[in-house]
């Protein structure tokens, strides 16, 4: 097996950054693998996730767990404005965190963080933050009743 070179790595981040943005299972996937590789002691990815992944998708995962190993950079280092795009997923992420884990989805609003002002409306989008979760889409499941 070759090992996996840096602009191999590169791509591989550009391509999972662009996923990590969807808000999507795929997306959820691809968060995991780039957080887990930018600081594994904070984000881990849950390995059977991976499997949400089509198979062109899973190899790019492969790509950049193996990049994360083979080349010992950090994912950001390898694209432009890389810490600033690090923290954007890390923030739009924040419930993958390692200490948000054990938490359940909120079920008031399905952890999605916001509760629709006019639910009978299918037409009226318009939001406002869940008082259950605070917007952080997940809570403790000792508080689930």
């Amino acid at each position: 097996m070759q090992k996996i070179t840096k602009e191999q790595y590169a791509e591989a981040v550009i391509k999972f950054v662009d996923l990590a943005r969807q808000p999507t299972s795929g997306g959820r996937v691809a968060a995991q693998v780039l957080l887990s590789a930018y600081n594994g002691s904070e984000f881990q990815l849950d390995v059977a996730d991976l499997g949400a992944l089509d198979w062109g998708n899973f190899e790019i995962a492969m790509t950049i767990i193996r990049g994360r190993y083979e080349t010992s950079c950090e994912p950001h280092s390898l694209i432009v404005n890389g810490s600033k795009v690090f923290q954007g997923l890390w923030d739009a992420w924040s419930h993958l965190h390692v200490k948000e884990r054990g938490k359940i989805a909120c079920p008031s609003c399905d952890g999605r963080g916001e509760l629709f002002l006019n639910p009978d409306d299918e037409n009226d989008e318009r939001t406002k933050t869940c008082s259950r979760c605070a917007g952080k889409r997940r809570i403790c499941a000792c508080s689930f009743h």
